[in-house]
């Protein structure tokens, strides 16, 4: 089967000077040729319940806008990770072209269908009920930028840097973050080539860092709530007890 890792690596950066630092390292490479980019603009919204039934059920439900039109996808959050892009992953998934104008309840019956087609077992709740109460608890602004690498033995990969702007309206919490992407578009027997490429890659450009969360999953990262005032203390008293065990040498001090 598929292992999606080998084909794609996705990573976060330092800062936003990090992507331009990357480029120029690649233009310095003379065994690949980078053609012009094209960019786009995209947002994500992300819905659920006051309950968090949805998530509660490991379930993501997303409709991705860009310009007029719109992509409407359920899907399970939960499955193995190694076997993206298989029947076994199509099985956990559904989607549907929309205008970007439509109101979700326009929808209802293909997600209710939807629900009903992912699961074998009876579903625990009302899916009619759940998706009226629905409302987007997440929004993630995405300015893309995709451009295609190619080198030698006929290799071609896809370079998609993201710029995230996320609002966890559930946390009331703001974040930016951005993200490059490395996927392989040639042929299977030029895996050796794009891994290759990669370990060049992760050996000259340190301020990359290798992640398999999706966007969802970092934005959720990204904007976390603020510690309690009760955690805060807990957090001070412990810091404060190791210190006092250090100053005793009863435990080894941290470098």
């Amino acid at each position: 089967m598929l292992n999606i890792f080998k084909l794609e690596r996705r990573y976060t950066v330092f800062d936003e000077k990090t992507y331009n630092r990357f480029l120029k390292t690649v233009k310095t490479m003379t065994t690949y040729t980078l053609d012009d980019p094209e960019r786009k603009k995209i947002v994500d919204y992300y819905y659920d319940n006051d309950a968090r039934l949805l998530e509660e059920n490991e379930l993501l439900l997303r409709r991705r806008v860009c310009g007029p039109k719109a992509e409407l996808k359920i899907k399970r959050r939960h499955f193995d990770p190694q076997y993206f892009y298989t029947d076994n992953l199509r099985s956990h998934e559904r989607e549907k072209e929309i205008s970007s104008k439509d109101p979700l309840a326009r929808h209802f019956f293909f997600l209710n269908n939807a629900l009903n087609s992912m699961f074998s077992n009876a579903l625990k709740f009302d899916p009619d009920k759940l998706f009226e109460q629905t409302k987007v608890n997440l929004i993630i602004k995405i300015d893309q930028e995709n451009r295609k690498l190619f080198g030698y033995g006929g290799l071609k990969i896809e370079i998609r840097h993201e710029k995230l702007n996320i609002l966890n309206k559930l946390t009331k919490r703001k974040a930016y973050t951005e993200i490059i992407q490395f996927k392989l578009l040639s042929a299977e027997d030029t895996e050796p080539l794009f891994q290759d490429f990669i370990t060049r890659i992760e050996k000259h450009c340190k301020e990359i860092f290798y992640t398999k969360d999706s966007k969802y999953e970092i934005a959720i990262k990204n904007t976390k709530p603020l510690p309690t005032k009760a955690e805060r203390k807990k957090l001070k008293e412990e810091m404060l007890r190791r210190r006092a065990l250090e100053n005793a040498g009863e435990v080894e001090k941290k470098e």
